[in-house]
Parts: C-alpha cells; sequence; structure tokens
C-alpha cells in the first residue's frame, strides 16, 4: 500500500480527558511543554532571565505602558521596586503582608493594591522626579478591597471592608467612586453625598463572595464564587444598572479571567468556560477538564494571562511540585494550561514558580523605547531570539512589548516567550498517542492487524527530535515500544520501522535548550496484513 497523508497532526491540541483510543488524529491525548506557533504544535518557547537582583521574594510584576515612562514595578510582600531597564529600586516599602498585590493602570498613573492599607499610587510626575509610591488620594482611610479596578470614569470595587461605626465586611457589594478625570484619581468615594455620582450596590449573597471584574465592551462583568453579573452605566441618579446572567457557575479565584476578542475566558468552580456577556460554553469539557482541576493543589493559585500576539490565554496554576512558602503558606504556580483561541484548542507548558504575568515594555535605562543595543537586550544572546530576522524590528527599536513574569522563590525576573530554553536549561517536551486505529483512513474494521514499514514526517524546525514507535492489540494493552529514531529535522525525509498490531503508538520528544520543532502532517506506510 502506498503512503497514507495524515495532515493537521496535533491542531486540535491535547486532550487528556479522553480515552486514547477515542482521540480523534488531529489531537493528541497526551504532551508537556508543547504551543501552537503558526497553527502548529511543537516544543514551547522558553524564557530569559533578565539577570537584576529583587531584594525580596517578588509576588507580582507590573508594566507600566507611558511613552518616555516605560518602567517595571515589582511587588514583594512588604514593598515595591521600580526597573527602569538599567537599575531597581525602592519605591515603597512598610506595607502590610500580601501574597499578591492587585495593579491596574489608570490613565498617567498606576495603583497597587493589597487589599490591607491604602492602595498606593504613583504617575508620570512622580516618576520623572525618581519620586516612590504614597496613599491614593482622598481614598478614605477606613475603607479597604481586594479588588478595585476602573469602569469608564469611576474605580469599582467588588466587594470591601469598611471599619468605620464598627467596621463590617461588605463582600456581596459593589462600591464606586465619583465619576473623574481618568488623568488624574477620584477625589471622592462618598456614598452618602448628594452632590456626587458615588454609590453601591448590594448584589446579594445567593451567588458567593463577589472576587473579581473584568470590563467586556461597554459593560463591567462582576464575578462571583458562584454566579456572573453585568453592570452597565445608565447615568444619574442610578448611574448603575445590574443584572445577573449566569448563576450555574462563578470564578474560582481573583485574577482567573481574561480577555480575548470579545469575550471573556473564565476559570470557574467546576469548568473553564468562555462567555460574550450573554451566551456562556464550556471550554474545557471533554478535553482537559478533569485533567485540570484534578491536579490543581490550591485554588488561590489560579490567574490568567491573555496574551494577544500569540493568540493565546494562560491558565496558571499549581499542582503537585509546586513550591509551597513558608511565610505565606501559598503555592507558586509550576503549569500552565494554555489555551489557543485561533485553534480553539489547550497545550500544557511547565512554569518557574511563577506569581504574576505583565506586558510591559522592551526597556531600555530611564524608561526609553528598548533599542537592540539597550542595556537588557544587549545581554540577551541572539540564539535566544525567537523572531526571523524578517519579523523582527526595521528601526532601531527592538521588540515593542514583552511578557514578563516573576519567580518567586528564586527571586527573577523573566523574559517569557524569548528563547529557546528554560533560562538556559532544556526543555523536556513531548507529545504521545497511543491508540491510533487509523480505521477512518483505511475504512475498516479495528480487528484487522496493520503494519507500518515507514513513516514521513511533516517537520519544521531546527535540530533533531527523536520519534518512537509502537504498538498494542487491545484498548488496554500496554504499548510496546519497538523503535526509537533520531530525526534530523535538516537531512531526514523519514523513518523505516516494521511494527505490527491494530493499535500504532507514537511519541515526538526532545529535550534540549537551543532548537525547535513543529509537527503539522504524518505520511505513514500502513498496510493490513490480517483481520482477526
Amino acid at each position: 500500500m502506498a503512503y497514507i497523508p495524515l495532515r493537521n497532526i496535533g491542531a486540535g491540541g491535547l486532550v487528556p480527558d479522553k480515552n486514547p483510543y477515542d482521540v480523534e488524529l488531529t489531537q493528541f491525548p497526551s504532551g508537556n511543554n508543547v504551543s501552537f506557533e503558526n497553527g502548529a504544535i511543537g516544543k514551547t518557547l522558553g524564557h530569559t532571565d533578565v539577570g537584576i537582583t529583587i531584594p525580596n521574594a517578588p509576588v507580582t510584576v507590573a508594566g507600566f505602558l507611558k511613552t518616555g515612562s516605560n518602567n517595571l514595578f515589582i511587588g514583594s510582600r512588604n514593598n515595591i521596586y521600580r526597573f527602569n531597564g538599567s537599575s531597581v529600586t525602592t519605591v515603597g516599602t512598610g506595607y502590610s503582608n500580601t501574597s499578591m498585590w492587585q495593579t491596574e493602570q489608570i490613565g498617567s498613573g498606576i495603583i497597587f493594591n493589597n487589599s490591607s492599607d491604602v492602595p498606593q499610587y504613583i504617575n508620570t510626575t512622580t516618576l520623572s522626579s525618581n519620586g516612590n509610591f504614597s496613599n491614593l488620594a482622598n481614598w478614605p482611610s477606613t475603607l479597604s478591597t481586594k479588588n478595585v479596578k476602573p469602569y469608564k470614569s469611576f474605580l469599582v470595587m467588588a466587594g470591601y471592608t469598611d471599619t468605620s461605626g464598627g467596621g463590617s465586611d461588605y463582600n456581596t457589594r459593589v462600591r464606586w467612586s465619583d465619576e473623574f478625570d481618568p488623568s488624574s484619581v477620584p477625589t471622592s468615594y462618598d456614598v452618602t453625598s448628594t452632590t456626587n455620582l458615588a454609590g453601591f450596590n448590594e448584589l446579594g449573597g445567593e451567588n458567593g463572595n463577589l472576587l473579581d471584574q473584568l470590563t467586556l465592551g461597554n459593560t463591567q462583568i462582576i464575578y462571583a464564587e458562584r454566579g456572573v453579573y453585568a453592570m452597565d452605566f445608565i447615568g444619574a441618579p442610578l448611574v448603575f444598572s445590574f443584572r445577573e446572567i449566569f448563576s450555574d457557575d462563578g470564578i474560582i479565584s481573583r485574577g482567573a479571567c481574561a480577555s480575548w476578542e470579545g469575550k471573556h475566558l473564565v476559570v470557574g468552580q467546576n469548568d473553564i468556560y468562555v462567555h460574550d456577556g450573554n451566551v456562556k460554553k464550556s471550554l474545557s469539557s471533554l478535553k482537559v477538564k478533569d485533567e485540570f482541576y484534578k491536579g490543581l493543589i490550591d485554588a488561590e493559585s489560579v490567574f490568567c494571562k491573555s496574551v494577544a500576539s500569540r493568540s493565546e490565554v494562560w491558565i496558571c496554576y499549581a499542582v503537585q511540585g509546586a513550591v509551597k512558602d513558608a511565610t505565606d503558606g501559598k503555592y507558586s504556580p509550576n503549569r500552565c494550561l494554555v489555551y489557543n483561541w485561533d485553534n480553539d484548542a489547550f497545550t500544557f507548558v511547565d512554569l518557574p514558580n511563577t506569581r504574576s504575568l505583565s506586558h510591559g515594555d522592551a526597556m531600555s535605562g530611564g524608561g526609553i523605547e528598548g533599542t537592540w543595543d539597550d542595556p537588557v537586550i544587549a545581554t540577551l544572546p541572539y540564539s535566544s531570539s525567537t523572531k526571523w530576522w524578517s519579523n523582527s524590528s526595521l528601526s532601531v527599536v527592538a521588540e515593542d512589548i514583552f511578557l514578563y513574569s516573576v519567580d518567586h522563590t528564586n527571586s527573577k525576573l523573566y523574559i517569557m516567550n524569548n528563547s529557546r530554553g528554560f533560562s538556559g536549561s532544556s526543555v523536556n517536551c513531548f507529545l504521545e498517542a497511543t491508540k491510533i486505529d487509523l480505521d477512518t483512513v483505511l475504512n475498516t474494521a479495528n480487528n484487522n492487524i496493520k503494519q507500518v514499514m515507514g513513516i514521513m514526517p511533516q517537520i519544521r524546525g531546527e535540530g533533531s527530535v527523536t520519534i518512537l514507535v509502537g504498538y498494542s492489540n487491545t484498548p488496554q494493552d500496554p504499548v510496546s515500544w519497538y523503535s526509537t529514531n533520531v530525526f534530523n529535522i535538516d537531512q531526514d525525509h523519514k523513518i523505516d520501522v516494521r511494527t505490527s498490531g491494530r493499535y500504532l503508538a507514537l511519541r515526538f520528544e526532545s529535550n534540549e535548550n537551543a532548537n525547535f520543532w513543529n509537527i503539522t502532517g504524518l505520511d505513514v506506510d500502513v498496510r493490513e496484513v490480517s483481520g482477526r
């Protein structure tokens, strides 16, 4: 029999929730440290150590994007540091303990909120004079919140505590400031005044505490533990209207949602779902739902980040082996479930103790846009670049935006998606399918024994990939791995094998820090040799 072409191999991503013998030819039931590159699945990109000294274990990184004032701010339990591309300085200290700062850029300033103290604020004017963070002006000293974000021309709190008059927790209440010019900060939060638009609204407790909020179009979506609400601006005197949009699931933790192309991806209590403010559907069911929730060891470790340049949402979380901090008792995420919205598919990637991710400018000293010879980029080896020259900047400006992460355990700042290795270490990656029956291709029943004589993989990349070939004869049989083949991408075009069974098994793997590979298809020399 001639070679049979199999195309779009892996385009459906990883589906560990399915039985291996029920998986489509476009899917893999198992894999790790793989992602999509232009629709093709293969070895994931790695990360590069920026090489700075962070005085205390970081819990948050936040990029401040403002022309001429680009900076990274790094939060530890009690301090805030500024990295301007050349040096790290302390710009805030003496705060209450926190395991995660919530950060928001508003206009020409940025807020750091630790849920205990008055939110901290700094703007471009203060930055230009090398000043420090200070208490957000006009914020009531008796007020604290775990979640405050801008919506329209208001600062909105999803749940809060007010210690005035004896003190009370308002975990199911939304409260907002007076209207303000986003180039500045609100002047009032007084909900009793009749001369401003500050106010609050109780959303009831049947859906649990309010945990987070995220803008979707012209609507602010409020996430509770077991439900989701929509908040819309309608003007004075009520200012906002509220309605419940879902009550069958909410959000698992603060930060466990991300926005992409007019939708929100949300990690709920029981499912990973997407919605447009009206219609909700599962993304993870029969794909990765069981694998994700069974592996998760700390619900509070979950957070999401949209990476639009790669059409991805990163779902970061802690699994077995994650490091638990002895001081704050929190686990640092060591695994990432990556959703690619172009492929509508998932992959898995290892993380370096990542408490936080943020986009930030490729800076040179003083916060000016990065150039190819700036102090940070000039120290990175050319081999760490994942861009073709034709895709790189045609000017002296290097990359416009980097994705940064902080390693809580080792006090490191990394540039993500910027290397073929994990900060110089090898990336151990693989794709594996153990029960390929080829019935839909051969149009025969599965009682037939197939013999595979050769495989021509369609692989793009550099270096080599190890390809293992095996077989089994029943759905529950273990795989007998027949041959191990080192495939040189630049030189080889096929591998010769001779294995027979009802189910074909294939594994693609590599473990190095320099090269890469992506696979899109296979041509398989297969024939039926018996039916029994």
